[in-house]
């Protein structure tokens, strides 16, 4: 047998000379110091802070997991006293000795780059935190007091930069607002409430739905509170002011502009003109409510018709506190004060018993309430007449997705979600209600629809127009068997689709338009307290069976058609239009 002969291996090449190690300088070594990271946690410096450092990270990890808004620190003369912000309510979570909070406060001004030796001046600052199952931005106020000190850690958990508008609890007539409202190229839409309201967690829900890659997103913050891959975000500060960040952000070549507050008329006249001029652009504004929203940014000082011209849908909402899914609360008939209140609202009918709960513990989390205002015609026509809030309300009153604070939150507790009490606490009792009577309001009143069913039908007439099917609302409520026609037709004479009812024998000859005119005035003078069509009967001018016709009822042009079809006719006669779609 041949053998192998083995080749030799190729040796490798001789090492290159070594240069000699210079030792790095002084300057070199405090910059790498400088960019190293930053620890993940607090770490001690020494055993004698180390239970300091135990006590924040997992102070601050049982706060993010329960999902505390902020972390509360109050110094006393020998102790601190920690209370946790859950649910909109301050919660006690542990008091400390002295020795113990001496450290917690040196740890956390160490961490946030604060002097210690700033003890009579307000401070701000800002940390990281990188736990295993989430990082935290934590925003720092100290302030100054009689005793000792007061420090407000803001939690903001990024987590909560990757919502999308799907984790909004929202009715899917507002949702489909929405959804229509940010596709448009271009206009204005607020999101406006007070303070801890949930507008910037709509706001990011809003951001995350346009940012799809192909467009150029910017916002305007102060300060940043998440960080969103893909766009660009500017922190607003003392160095540059709103104003001045969206006139830069114009020169961007912006699609999307987030403005984090409308603050004066300057920032109010910039926004309204870029989105008169292509840009989407996205705003929140302190204000109560939708329709004072709008009166709001006039009296600022911004044209009413660039702001009509530019507005596409106002969004106001309220956090109220869930009744948790375990608890089973007891239903009861509303108190006197909670009918008075009701009634005031005219939600007297939505239902006889409410969930009562007899402790806070029965509470966990949030749930939003929204009222939604598209801008259309009719309430670009209120904006530009100028007689403030109530008009507004009107007119969007007569849009299906629409509902006052005070409806949506008696809605939510109706249905066991949150109770009166806290709707109470979020829509006061200065809140107007429309005027403007619909068709589901009257049918409730009357007893013969509930108001969930009024709001079942809305629904269904909602998803079938997603599915490109047109149905009028008296359709719905007939087909599922809630109502008569006879009973559909002496609602539809309280509301504002009367008029144009009465129009359609006008213009079939069976009614002299003249006559029907006075009548018409009589019934808009007493507030609608009647029926218009019993009025027409007193008159001699219609019977009973001439209402109830399926044309009239039900054609195009008429009756409750015409929530979906509303203006002029072509003849020069107003037409009214009808509320029944909006129920």
């Amino acid at each position: 047998m041949k053998s192998r002969r083995l080749q030799p291996r190729p040796r490798p090449p001789p090492p290159a000379p070594r240069r000699p190690c210079r030792r790095p300088s002084s300057r070199a070594s405090r910059r790498s110091r400088s960019v190293a990271r930053e620890p993940d946690l607090f770490i001690p410096s020494g055993h004698h802070d180390k239970a300091a450092v135990d006590y924040l990270n997992a102070l601050f990890s049982e706060a993010a997991r329960q999902g505390a808004n902020d972390v509360h620190m109050q110094w006393w003369d020998a102790i601190c006293e920690i209370k946790l912000r859950l649910s909109g309510d301050l919660e006690t979570y542990d008091r400390v000795d002295s020795q113990l909070a001496k450290l917690i406060d040196e740890k956390i001004r160490s961490r946030a780059n604060l002097s210690a030796a700033d003890r009579n001046v307000p401070l701000d600052g800002r940390m990281r935190l990188r736990f295993p199952e989430r990082t935290i931005d934590v925003r720092l106020s100290v302030l100054p007091v009689i005793g000792g000190q007061k420090m407000v850690c803001r939690i903001l958990d990024q987590s909560n930069a990757a919502k999308s508008l799907d984790t909004i609890e929202m009715t899917p007539m507002v949702r489909r607002c929405v959804d229509e409202l940010i596709d448009e190229p271009q206009g204005l839409l607020l999101v406006v409430g007070p303070t801890g309201s949930g507008k910037t967690t709509t706001l990011y829900g809003l951001i995350g739905a346009l940012n799809n890659g192909r467009r150029n997103i910017i916002t305007l913050e102060h300060p940043v509170e998440y960080v969103i891959p893909g766009i660009s975000q500017v922190n607003i500060d003392h160095h540059l002011s709103f104003a001045d960040g969206l006139r830069a952000a114009l020169r961007q070549d912006p699609d999307v502009i987030l403005v984090g507050e409308i603050r004066d008329q300057e920032t109010a006249t910039i926004a309204v003109q870029a989105a008169n001029t292509g840009h989407l652009v996205l705003a929140t504004l302190h204000a109560n409510s939708a329709a004072l929203a709008i009166t709001r940014l006039v009296d600022m000082g911004v044209d009413p018709h660039s702001l009509a011209a530019s507005l596409r849908g106002v969004m106001a909402q309220r956090l109220v506190r869930r009744i948790t899914e375990e608890s089973a609360p007891l239903w009861q008939q509303p108190t006197e004060a909670d009918q008075v209140w009701l009634a005031k609202h005219q939600m007297q009918s939505v239902s006889d018993i409410y969930p009562v709960v007899d402790s806070p513990k029965r509470y966990v989390g949030m749930v939003p309430v929204i009222e939604m205002i598209r801008a259309d015609s009719h309430v670009r026509a209120a904006l530009l007449a100028q007689q403030g809030e109530l008009p507004i309300l009107n007119a969007a009153a007569r849009q299906p997705q629409f509902e006052t604070l005070a409806q949506a939150g008696v809605r939510l507790a109706s249905n066991g979600y949150t109770t009166i009490e806290q709707i109470k606490k979020i829509v006061g009792d200065d809140a107007i209600a429309p005027q403007v009577k619909r068709v589901g309001d009257v049918l409730v009143d009357m007893g013969v629809l509930t108001h969930e069913q009024v709001f079942q039908a809305i629904e269904k007439q909602t998803e079938l127009r997603k599915a490109g099917s047109v149905r009028r609302m008296g359709e719905i409520i007939v087909e599922e068997g809630w109502c008569t026609p006879e009973q559909l037709a002496r609602a539809l004479g309280f509301t504002e689709g009367a008029p144009a009812i009465l129009d359609h024998l006008v213009r079939s000859g069976k009614i002299p338009r003249n006559d029907l005119a006075g009548v018409v005035r009589r019934w808009q003078e007493s507030h609608q307290n009647s029926s218009l069509f019993d009025l027409c009967e007193e008159a001699g001018l219609i019977s009973k069976e001439d209402l109830h016709e399926p044309s009239i009822l039900f054609s195009p042009g008429t009756g409750l058609y015409l929530a979906a079809v509303a203006g002029t006719r072509a003849d020069g006669h107003d037409a009214v239009q009808g509320s029944a779609a909006a129920a």
